[in-house]
C-alpha cells in the first residue's frame, strides 16, 4: 500500500476519534487542516483585529460583504445590494431574505447590524473601532434595510468594513451576553463554530443552512497554530495537515519532487514595513527616520534571505493593489552614505542614536533573520541598536496600543490601500505609529469624498508620495506567499493569504 494512502487513512482515523465540541467527526467528513501562524486567542468577534480571525468570523457570523480578490470587486454576503444616497453621506444596505441562523434561528435583520456596531463602539474589549472612524451612526430603516451614515461623504466605506465587520445576533446577545460568543456562537455564514482552544486550534464546520452548496468544499476546517516553519513543513509531509502556509523560501526544497504535495506560490497584498513612531525620540526627527530608511538594503534581504520570493515596494502601493501604477519616486533607496549624512545633520555625527528595534519571531516569513539583518544595517550607518523579539501576542498588543517606537511588521489585506493607510497614518485613527500630518489628513478626507475611482486613486497616490517623503515607515516588500498543499486539495491562488473555504476543493 502506498505511503500516501496509509497516511490518508491514518489521518481519517485521527479525525474520527478527535472530539470537537462534544461530538466526534464523521468518517465521511472532508476534513481540511491548515496551519496558522496568527493569533488564536479569542472567540469574541470584536476583541481582536487580525486578518485570519476576520476571515473566520466573516465565514461563521457573516459580514455585509467581502472583497473578491480574483475579481478585485466587492461582493455581497449578508447584504444583497447597497446604494449611496444623501449626497454620498449614507450607504443603504438591503439584507438577504434567504438566510437562516446556523442554530435554526431567523435570518439577519437591520437590528442585528445596529447591535453589532454598538458592540464594536461600546465594548471595552473592542479592538475594531478604527473600522468606523468615518461613521456617524447606523440606523435601521426597516427590518431588512439599514443606513450607515458617515460624518462626511465616504467612498471607502465598503473597503473599511467589508470582510471585517462581523454581524452577530442581537437576540442571542440579549439572552446570553458576551458569554454567548462561547456558548452560542451562531451566525449566518457558510460555516459554523465547532471547537476552540487558545493558542492551539479553531475549528469550523459547514453550515448546511447556507444556500450555496459546494459539496467538494471541506466539511470541516481545522486551524492548527504552528509558529515554527519546520514543524509546519514536517506536518504537511506527514499528512497531519493538508495546507502548510507561509513556508519560508529556504524550506521549499523539502517539498520539491514529492508527488503527494505541491507548491502553490502567489503574490500578496500584505505589505511589510519598518515603522518609526514620530511620537518617540529619536524618531520625532524626520532626518533620523529617513536615515534609517536609507540604511536598509531591501534588495539584499530579498535575494539572500527570501531567495527572491518577494516583490519590492517603493512606497505603500504594490502591483496587487488597487490604485497601483508605479512606485513612489520619493521612496528612500539604499544609500548608507546618505544615511550617515542625515544622522550627522540630526546631531549624531559621532555615533548614535540609541534605539530599540522590535520584531516578531515566527509570525512572518523569516522574520527573526530579517530583523537581525535590518538591525545590523542600522548599526553599520551609526545607529546603536538593541533588538527585541518578544512573543507575538505581547508585541502585537503593544503595537496596537502605541507603545513600540520602531518595529518590523506586516499589514495584511491591503487590496484597497485607503483603509490600511488611514489606520496607520491618519491622525487619531489608531495609535500604532502615532504619525500626524494635517496635509496627509486632508488628502485622506479628500479621497473619501471622491467617488470616481481614478480620481480617488490619484489622491491615494499623493498620500503614498507624502508618506515616502516623511518616512514614518519604510515600506519594504510584499511576500510571495508559499503554500505547501497536499495533492488532493485545490488551493485558491489568493493574494490575501487566507481562504474563502467554499472556493477550496478536496478530492
Amino acid at each position: 500500500m502506498a505511503k500516501s494512502m496509509v497516511r490518508s487513512r491514518f489521518g481519517s482515523l485521527l479525525a474520527a476519534v478527535f472530539l470537537l465540541h462534544g461530538a466526534p467527526l464523521a468518517a465521511a467528513d472532508r476534513v481540511l487542516t491548515v496551519t496558522s501562524t496568527a493569533t488564536i486567542t479569542t472567540m469574541d468577534p470584536y476583541a481582536e483585529s487580525e486578518s485570519q480571525l476576520y476571515f473566520i468570523w466573516c465565514q461563521v457570523y457573516g459580514c455585509l460583504g467581502r472583497l473578491d480578490y480574483e475579481k478585485k470587486a466587492f461582493v455581497g454576503m449578508l447584504a444583497e445590494k447597497w446604494d449611496v444616497i444623501n449626497d454620498g453621506q449614507t450607504w443603504r444596505f438591503t439584507l438577504r431574505t434567504d438566510l437562516k441562523r446556523s442554530d435554526g434561528g431567523p435570518g439577519p435583520t437591520a437590528r442585528d447590524v445596529v447591535h453589532s456596531w454598538n458592540r464594536i463602539m461600546t465594548d471595552p474589549d473592542s479592538q475594531q473601532r478604527f473600522l468606523f472612524a468615518s461613521v456617524k451612526d447606523i440606523v435601521a430603516v426597516d427590518d431588512r434595510t439599514v443606513d450607515i451614515n458617515t460624518k462626511t461623504p465616504s467612498s471607502q466605506l465598503p473597503a473599511d468594513i467589508f470582510g471585517q465587520f462581523a454581524i452577530t445576533s442581537a437576540e442571542l446577545f440579549e439572552k446570553h451576553g458576551k458569554a454567548g460568543y462561547k456558548t452560542h456562537p451562531f451566525g449566518w455564514g457558510p460555516y459554523k463554530y465547532e471547537d476552540f482552544a487558545v493558542d492551539q486550534r479553531y475549528v469550523i464546520r459547514k453550515n448546511e443552512a447556507w444556500p450555496e452548496k459546494r459539496p467538494e468544499a471541506p466539511d470541516v476546517v481545522v486551524y492548527r497554530q504552528m509558529r515554527e516553519a519546520e514543524q509546519r513543513v514536517t506536518a504537511l509531509l506527514n499528512n497531519e495537515v493538508q495546507v502548510a502556509r507561509l513556508v519560508p523560501p529556504q524550506l521549499v526544497a523539502r517539498l520539491q519532487g514529492r508527488p503527494d504535495v505541491k507548491i502553490v506560490p502567489t503574490g500578496s497584498v500584505e505589505i511589510m514595513f519598518v515603522a518609526f513612531s514620530p511620537a518617540s525620540k529619536p524618531w520625532d526627527d524626520a532626518r533620523v527616520r529617513r536615515a534609517a530608511a536609507h540604511a536598509i538594503n531591501r534588495d539584499a534581504i530579498i535575494q539572500r534571505l527570501l531567495l527572491g520570493y518577494a516583490d519590492p515596494l517603493d512606497g505603500p502601493l504594490g502591483p496587487h493593489q488597487f490604485c497601483y501604477t508605479d512606485g513612489s519616486k520619493a521612496a528612500a533607496k539604499f544609500d548608507p552614505k546618505k544615511a550617515r549624512e542625515l544622522l550627522a545633520e540630526a546631531g549624531f555625527a559621532k555615533g548614535g542614536p540609541e534605539v530599540e528595534f522590535y520584531s516578531s519571531t515566527g509570525r512572518y516569513i523569516s522574520d527573526r533573520q530579517i530583523s537581525e539583518a535590518i538591525a545590523q544595517m542600522l548599526q553599520q550607518v551609526g545607529f546603536k541598536v538593541t533588538l527585541r523579539t518578544p512573543e507575538w501576542a505581547n508585541l502585537w498588543s503593544s503595537v496596537r496600543n502605541g507603545r513600540v517606537p520602531a518595529y518590523y511588521m506586516g499589514r495584511g489585506q491591503v487590496a484597497d490601500p485607503a483603509v490600511a493607510l488611514s489606520q496607520y497614518f491618519e491622525t487619531g485613527v489608531s495609535p500604532r505609529i502615532k504619525y500626524s500630518n494635517p496635509e496627509v489628513d486632508g488628502l485622506f478626507q479628500k479621497a473619501r469624498a471622491t467617488f470616481e475611482p481614478e480620481k480617488r486613486c490619484e489622491i491615494l497616490r499623493q498620500v503614498a508620495d507624502k508618506l515616502a517623503e516623511d518616512a514614518p515607515a519604510q515600506f519594504l516588500w510584499s511576500h510571495r506567499l508559499i503554500n505547501g498543499v497536499r495533492s488532493n486539495v485545490d488551493w485558491p491562488n489568493d493574494p490575501s493569504g487566507e481562504a474563502w473555504w467554499l472556493d477550496v476543493k478536496m478530492r
